[in-house]
């Protein structure tokens, strides 16, 4: 089954305590709600300083414009402190798109997954926030 998602959707479905259910929702909504925590984790930023930040970091990145936030997917041992950000672990789940959807509507990735287990490194996500953050998150 995994074929038909190729190695990142494959990937991806790993996160989901039953890889096959969520393997089925990628194939045919293109969209799977998977637990954080357990391959990964998620930083959550709003839209705007998740847009710009995405710019300068390397792994998987969603954004969601419904809720017009941005999610980076760390290591799930990221301990994360910034200001205007949250950490998302154990007890969040998240809506994950497949990884060939890369438009909108809907989540949809800014950069998708390579199946390789890739994600983004939290000292850069750390660095590229650092000076986008809006005035608001500084107080």
């Amino acid at each position: 089954m995994s074929d038909a998602i190729g190695a990142a959707g494959a990937w991806l479905a790993e996160a989901d305590p039953d890889a096959t259910h969520a393997e089925r929702w990628l194939r045919s909504a293109k969209i799977v709600l998977l637990p954080l925590g357990r391959r990964w984790s998620a930083v959550k930023a709003a839209q705007h300083d998740g847009l710009a930040a995405a710019a300068g970091v390397s792994g998987p990145v969603i954004y969601d414009p419904a809720d017009r936030c941005v999610y980076f997917l760390v290591p799930t041992a990221t301990e994360w402190d910034s200001p205007g950000t949250e950490l998302l672990g154990d007890s969040c789940w998240l809506a994950v798109p497949a990884p060939w959807v890369v438009e909108p509507p809907g989540p949809h990735w800014i950069s998708a997954p390579d199946g390789t287990g890739t994600l983004v490194d939290p000292a850069a996500l750390r660095l590229a926030l650092g000076p986008r953050l809006g005035a608001e998150h500084l107080v």
